[in-house]
């Protein structure tokens, strides 16, 4: 017989209804990682950034220089919490790290070159796209242990900034969670949600529940800086 539902899996179904706190948030996704981890399952191993992913930093920090965030939220990562700093330096406001935040664990999958790992474990990749929300059989993190870890964190760093505006420096995977999560995306059809590396998406926690509003954005125009809710 079929397990009973989780309160998790049941929350699943649709929009997530926010907190009707009137908050904005950007998420943003970290640089580009060391050369001796390009091409490799990272996932929740705290690997450094490349020169270029110094350089990704630099440039979001200057790109988003204009935002009066109240807090600006991080994962623990060093790749992450180097944006998490730049960010806070850039507009001024305080910085917190949160383990919530980190990358999701890939298990006995993590080190492993991508190449090899589609060699040795094709089944079991198939298996996790298929069911990313349940698959663990490589010993790591479900999309469920992912959610339930790293949605009590940013909904503390939503509730922080009282209706104001938050910045999240975080990884794909933890942004694809959120994301799905709010926007009501199902956990198999959430990699349809692009955030390229030092990119950025904005939420907003409007009366009728969450809305994704930009997704991708490198380049924010006077506009989007100064973003209000809009239902």
């Amino acid at each position: 017989m079929d397990p009973l539902p989780t309160t998790l899996d049941l929350a699943l179904r649709g929009r997530h209804p926010g907190l009707s706190s009137g908050a904005t948030v950007w998420l943003f996704r970290h640089g580009e990682v060391h050369e001796d981890w390009q091409g490799k399952v990272y996932g929740g191993i705290d690997v450094p950034l490349s020169a270029g992913g110094e350089a990704d930093t630099a440039t979001v920090a200057r790109a988003f220089c204009g935002l009066r965030p109240r807090q600006v939220l991080s994962s623990t990562l060093q790749r992450a919490r180097r944006l998490g700093e730049a960010l806070s330096a850039a507009t001024g406001a305080p910085l917190e790290t949160d383990a919530g935040l980190v990358e999701v664990c890939r298990g006995r999958w993590q080190g492993l070159a991508v190449a090899d790992l589609m060699a040795r474990h094709a089944e079991e990749v198939a298996a996790f796209y298929a069911d990313p929300w349940s698959f663990d059989a490589h010993g790591g993190e479900s999309d469920r242990d992912v959610l339930a870890r790293a949605w009590p964190a940013f909904e503390r760093g939503v509730r922080a900034v009282e209706g104001g505006l938050l910045a999240v420096a975080c990884h794909y995977n933890v942004l694809r969670v959120l994301l799905a999560r709010a926007a009501g995306i199902s956990p198999e059809h959430s990699f349809r949600l692009r955030v390229d590396l030092a990119a950025a998406c904005l939420l907003a926690d409007a009366p009728g529940g969450w809305v994704l509003q930009r997704c991708n954005v490198r380049h924010p125009d006077a506009s989007l800086l100064g973003q209000e809710v809009h239902a």
